[in-house]
């Protein structure tokens, strides 16, 4: 007798969670394969992963509550219940839930391919991996999936609320939207790319760190936004110090330093990492690198060619002397708006003296976070967020 399969509401099993929770109705056992089915429910004001395509299965979105928002490449769709989205082999999307109410979809597989993926996502997460965007990458390169790196958008804003910029360092904006997407609970978060990063233009005026805050600052102007809070980390804090001293509108309302560069500490020289393998640099990076740990060569061409470009992005920027400027530490005592610096422990490019030093320099407060190293949002997210919180919390602007 053939056997029918029968999932519960409460059964399933759950690959996912979080603010977007996968639950596997149809593994593709009862279909011979031929099709895979689950069910997303995704929190309000949440995105989801970055755009990417898939070789070797259509995919099929059905809305049973919420709306969901598809992109597609440039193109934005709203759709409400009862709408379903089908995307073909080779198609550039992702969804997210811009609403205030949760979002559930009706997600197919067809052929029942990417169900797989979704254990070794868990499978990564249970055996200690980071939710890291290379380590995804990796995972999804297994079943014939990619990014759309050309869509990556040079703006991120989401969420609602206070405003707050979060900016990125070395490891490009991946490395940030988990703190971006926790903080967009209650603020909006707006998360710009450095120009040049993931292939976004790069004006031939900017060239330097001074050059970024300064557009930075112009981006904050657009939007007429005011009393705005930036969490910048590693370069992206010594952006945020120089927007702090560009700015003349008071349109900063203070500032979050999270492992930052930019200025010289004597006995206390930065980890010059350029020209490093990623495996060397995990271990400066991290208090654990074995979990940050990555095979650049298990990513797709496109991936590996879009790190590389951004590793000479990257230098360009860093400068001579690497990644500092001889004249901010004497310049932050003219900074006018509160600031807080957060620092991991175990950093291997500057260490805690250094970050000391960046927050003796501020007049500001300073919180050492314990098992972290340089980039303590992505080994301990949560110590981090209630860290950030706190200033949120406490400070006037926010």
């Amino acid at each position: 007798m053939t056997l029918v399969s029968i999932v519960g509401a409460q059964d399933g099993e759950v690959m996912v969670g979080g603010a977007v929770t996968m639950r596997i109705l149809e593994d593709g056992s009862t279909t011979g394969h031929r099709l895979g089915i689950g069910e997303i429910t995704i929190a309000p004001h949440t995105d989801g992963p970055p755009q990417h395509r898939h070789a070797q299965h259509d995919e099929g979105f059905y809305v049973v509550s919420g709306t969901a928002r598809f992109t597609v490449g440039t193109d934005v769709h709203d759709a409400s219940a009862g709408s379903l989205v089908m995307v073909p082999p080779g198609a550039p999307h992702t969804f997210a839930n811009p609403g205030d109410e949760p979002a559930v979809l009706l997600n197919t597989f067809t052929p029942d391919l990417y169900v797989q993926y979704f254990r070794d996502l868990r499978a990564m997460v249970e055996g200690g991996g980071a939710m890291t965007a290379e380590n995804v990458t990796g995972v999804m390169a297994r079943y014939a999936t990619t990014p759309s790196t050309e869509y990556a958008p040079a703006l991120d804003d989401r969420g609602s609320g206070s405003p707050v910029m979060v900016l990125h360092g070395g490891g490009g904006p991946a490395s940030v939207l988990g703190l971006s997407a926790a903080l967009a609970a209650d603020h909006r978060v707006l998360t710009p790319t450095i120009p040049g990063f993931e292939g976004t233009p790069r004006p031939d005026d900017c060239r330097t760190v001074a050059d970024i805050a300064r557009r930075y600052l112009d981006v904050l102007a657009e939007q007429d936004l005011h009393d705005v809070v930036v969490v910048g980390s590693s370069v992206g804090g010594w952006i945020a110090a120089e927007m702090a001293l560009q700015d003349s509108t008071a349109g900063l309302a203070g500032l979050v330093l999270v492992n930052a560069v930019g200025i010289e500490v004597p006995d206390h020289p930065i980890t010059d990492i350029s020209g490093l393998t990623i495996d060397r640099i995990a271990d400066y990076s991290y208090a654990d690198p074995d979990r940050f740990r990555l095979d650049p060569t298990t990513l797709p061409a496109e991936r590996q060619e879009a790190m590389a470009a951004n590793a000479a992005v990257f230098a360009d920027y860093a400068g001579d002397p690497y990644m500092e400027d001889p004249t901010l530490l004497g310049r932050l005592s003219s900074i006018n708006v509160p600031a807080a610096v957060l620092w991991g422990e175990a950093d291997g490019i500057v260490d805690v003296g250094y970050g000391k030093a960046y927050a003796d320099a501020l007049h500001a407060p300073f919180t050492v976070i314990e098992k972290a190293g340089h980039l303590p949002h992505l080994e301990q997210p949560e110590a981090t967020l209630a860290a950030i919180e706190d200033v949120l919390t406490a400070h006037p602007g926010a």
